[in-house]
């Protein structure tokens, strides 16, 4: 079945690094370090998923979510986080607005390349996307429980039927790992994953979210 698609890999909250330009944000180095800042452990499994896969096409984030998440629409409150209000208040609105400027750049630089590639591909060509992110163990005091998550839209039938597939091969190779549909987030809520299926129907598209304490 997987044949019969392109396959997309993507990796947006790979890195906490925040370019050299924007390190007035004064973003704290533990904040950087923790699951705020990036997707812990995830850039190891989306660059052994590129050699083995050899995906027709896949990206990865190079900056912390925390400079501006790729992962969100602009539209979302969250795209920017709250570090950026200090620049505004303090160093006012030239250089914050200077600063969106490129922020915004990097931002459509990434959306933009993978949005061309979803809708040029699928003309002739279904899509399958995997975009890899990762979730911290506990949250606001409670556990979250499953090993891996895997999101997506549950109201197209297609990606129904992957999900399964892609579960089914989670546990023929490693059965002791549980496995959760949409946790733990709704697939369908605003990312990548939901504006690309708006482009065309040929698209299927899941993040797939591993519990950081599978990293150690």
């Amino acid at each position: 079945m997987f044949n019969d698609f392109k396959l997309l890999l993507s990796c947006e909250h790979a890195h906490n690094a925040v370019p050299a330009f924007a390190r007035n944000l004064n973003i704290p180095c533990e904040i950087l370090e923790s699951h705020r800042g990036y997707d812990y452990g995830v850039y190891d499994i989306y660059k052994r998923l590129v050699k083995q896969e050899k995906p027709d096409f896949y990206c990865a984030g190079k900056y912390s979510r925390l400079f501006i998440d790729l992962n969100r629409s602009l539209w979302n409150h969250s795209v920017f986080s709250e570090f950026w209000d200090s620049i505004k208040d303090n160093q006012g609105d030239a250089k914050y607005f200077a600063l969106r400027k490129r922020a915004f750049a990097y931002y459509l630089g990434y959306r933009n390349a993978v949005e061309e590639y979803v809708s040029t591909t699928a003309a002739t060509t279904p899509v399958l996307h995997l975009a890899i992110h990762s979730f911290t163990p506990v949250l606001n005091g409670k556990e979250r429980d499953a090993d891996i998550g895997i999101l997506f839209d549950p109201s197209r039938p297609q990606e129904n039927m992957i999900a399964n597939v892609i579960i089914s091969e989670i546990h023929a190779r490693a059965p002791e790992l549980k496995v959760r549909k949409n946790f733990p987030y709704q697939g369908k809520s605003d990312g990548l994953c939901t504006t690309l299926r708006k482009l065309t129907p040929h698209y299927a598209g899941f993040e797939i979210e591993f519990n950081q304490k599978l990293f150690g």
